[in-house]
């Protein structure tokens, strides 16, 4: 049983801070609780871009399109929505699949290292990828792209007004819980592969023990998923730290134990999961 207890150690360059939270060197910023504005969505016309036709929807941000005659796979940019048996998987799908069947504009004709060609879908004026998350369906990614702060906007946007996967009681924990993230620190000193246990993310607890078993830390991509092990305790006023790299797990610290780098240094989101697959919560930090 690994139990995380009450004190921190200060460890691997860490240090304890003031009553007893660990302090990190990240610049980190965690998910506001504000008001947002965001960019309207629609209205006058798509930006130049490649005529298609949506031929299927395959989830809530991806779909088979018919480019000049060619059938080809489009991954929305900047967007990811819930994995298969995800919490709201299903319904994400439902939400995009208003634009199976019908014309969209591509803008945008890189390709991922699937061969899928990477932009934004255009319905008519409607931005379906910042659609999506308007509509609680998808995750704002942290990629470098035109739109991204009207993206991240729409998905703060979603998340205060509680909609999709943002309804209370829907993917998000009714009533909330006492275990959050605390810190992220994205940054290992040198080159991340190379200490990739300078690399880490603090929970925090404020409420009775809790089990952790079953529960996910996982960032916005869908590359990156680490399960706590069984019987796995985070106690009461406890921290808990997850390093990105290998190592024994201990009382106060376990270890991802990942090939590469799990968080992007230029930005990425912590999401904390419970056993039922809904979020605990979540930490958005904006990077270098």
């Amino acid at each position: 049983m690994v139990i995380a207890a009450s004190a921190l150690l200060a460890a691997c360059g860490t240090e304890a801070s003031g009553g007893g939270a660990p302090a990190t060197n990240a610049s980190t910023s965690p998910v506001t609780t504000g008001g947002a504005t965001t960019t309207p969505i629609g209205g006058g016309e798509a930006p130049p871009g490649v005529t298609a036709e949506v031929v299927s929807v395959l989830d809530g941000d991806s779909m088979r399109v018919l480019v000049s005659g060619r059938e080809d796979e489009l991954r929305l940019l900047g967007i990811n929505a819930p994995e298969p048996a995800e919490c709201f998987a299903d319904e994400a799908r439902s939400l995009l699949a208003v634009a199976a069947g019908e014309p969209i504009v591509i803008v945008g004709d890189g390709r991922d290292q699937f061969g899928r060609i990477v932009g934004y879908a255009y319905r008519g004026a409607t931005n379906l990828n910042q659609w999506m998350l308007a509509q609680g369906g998808a995750i704002a990614m942290s990629t470098d792209h035109e739109l991204f702060s009207d993206f991240i906007a729409a998905e703060q946007d979603a998340v205060l007004r509680g909609v999709g996967l943002w309804a209370p009681g829907v993917c998000t924990v009714a009533g909330g819980s006492a275990v959050f993230i605390f810190e992220v620190e994205f940054d290992a000193p040198g080159r991340d592969d190379e200490n990739p246990n300078a690399e880490f993310v603090v929970l925090g607890n404020d409420g009775e023990a809790v089990d952790l078993t079953g529960w996910i830390l996982r960032d916005e991509s869908s590359s990156h998923r680490y399960e706590f092990p069984d019987d796995t305790t985070i106690g009461s006023g406890a921290f808990l730290i997850i390093r990105s790299g290998c190592g024994a797990d201990t009382i106060e610290e376990l270890y991802w134990c990942e090939p590469g780098s799990v968080w992007n240094n230029t930005g990425d989101t912590a999401i904390l999961v419970d056993e039922s697959g809904a979020f605990v919560s979540r930490f958005r930090y904006h990077g270098d």
